[in-house]
């Protein structure tokens, strides 16, 4: 049976260089061996086709949003299932043009919210269904001269328009353990070759953990980042002897998803990932039962853009350290001025979480 080696999104703000990057991406990803999927934007596709949220004969965009969110759905599953009946001898990829986080942007959270509980949905399994998230910053930002509405009927939107929803966008999909944002600070050439660069340095076999740079921060003298999600993570370290195997419970607005996570540890200190799983909660409490757990780990993480960036910080119990990520994505990174920067660890493997989980001495941060 055929597999999916990866199921990437590429989202962003309008006229951010989307049609132009999913035909470079088709076209790479197959020179490099990939058989790529394109599953097309569903919005498009309704507006197109007289299902539209504006104009004449319009339905009210709340509305739009319970069409659009079960259409887009039953399309991403037919493109999975459709993957089992093809010939198992080639690697495939579906890249998909928006997923459904997309449709929150649109509308209020508490709508979104009241739309997920009605269709049966969890938020935190909608942003877990994507391996990868790739934000392309819309040119209305750094590159207005490039900004048009000429080559997508459906887009309406003005110039502060398309700034102010690349911004909700972006909100939309903080939270994923994975979002990349690809901004314009280089020629329009070079933004679509970062794409290339980010997706191929994703599926490389194996995929390194180090993509970030990690720092301590005084939590007594920082305050919160506005619009941030919050995420109780709870790791469970189970006994091993090659390989370090963790069972990672992952909780937002009281749902909980939880993964199964094998890799091993370098002698560089680094790990390499042998493979990650998304566990049921029945499949994850038969392995914890039926396993020695050597340490366990519990955190909140913060997920927050600023400036085009995406950070993680990771808050634990009784600490007034927090370690804070930042996905290395451009050579200059601007650090939020609303935390207080200790120092750089991100070469010292003793902020790693699974030797914090040891409870090994470590400097600065007692957190047990």
């Amino acid at each position: 049976m055929a597999e999916i080696v990866s199921k990437i999104v590429l989202t962003g703000g309008p006229c951010a260089g989307k049609t132009t990057a999913l035909a470079r991406i088709e076209q790479n990803l197959q020179e490099k061996g990939y058989y790529t999927l394109i599953v097309s934007e569903s919005a498009t596709e309704l507006i197109k086709g007289g299902i539209k949220p504006f104009g004449d004969a319009s339905v009210k965009m709340f509305d739009f949003q319970k069409i659009i969110i079960p259409y887009q759905l039953s399309k991403e599953n037919a493109y999975e299932e459709a993957i089992k009946y093809l010939p198992s001898d080639k690697k495939y990829v579906i890249i998909y043009d928006r997923g459904v986080m997309d449709n929150k942007a649109y509308i209020s959270s508490d709508e979104f919210n009241e739309i997920l509980v009605e269709q049966n949905l969890n938020q935190i399994e909608l942003l877990d269904r994507y391996d990868m998230v790739i934000h392309l910053v819309t040119s209305a930002l750094g590159k207005e001269e490039y900004y048009t509405l000429d080559n997508n009927q459906a887009r309406t939107e003005t110039l502060e328009e398309a700034i102010r929803m690349d911004n909700r966008t972006l909100n939309a999909w903080t939270g994923h353990n994975n979002l990349v944002i690809i901004d314009n600070k280089d020629n329009f050439e070079d933004k679509i070759n970062n794409v290339l660069t980010t997706i191929h340095n994703f599926l490389g076999n194996p995929i390194s953990l180090k993509k970030q740079k990690l720092y301590t921060i005084d939590l007594s003298k920082s305050s919160l980042i506005d619009n941030c999600e919050e995420i109780s993570l709870e790791y469970f370290y189970l006994e091993s002897d090659d390989y370090e195997r963790r069972i990672k419970k992952r909780t937002q607005n009281n749902q909980t998803t939880y993964y199964l996570t094998i890799q091993k540890r370098e002698e560089d200190g680094l790990s390499k990932i042998i493979m990650d799983k998304k566990l049921t909660e029945k499949e994850a409490k038969k392995i914890l039962s039926s396993k020695n757990i050597k340490s366990t780990l519990k955190k909140t993480r913060y997920c927050f853009s600023i400036n085009k960036q995406y950070f993680k910080l990771d808050v634990f119990p009784n600490s007034d350290i927090g370690l804070l990520q930042v996905d290395v994505n451009t050579n200059k990174i601007s650090l939020p001025q609303e935390l207080k920067i200790l120092e750089e660890v991100t070469n010292d493997t003793n902020y790693q979480s699974y030797n914090i989980s040891l409870n090994k001495k470590i400097k600065k941060l007692n957190c047990f």
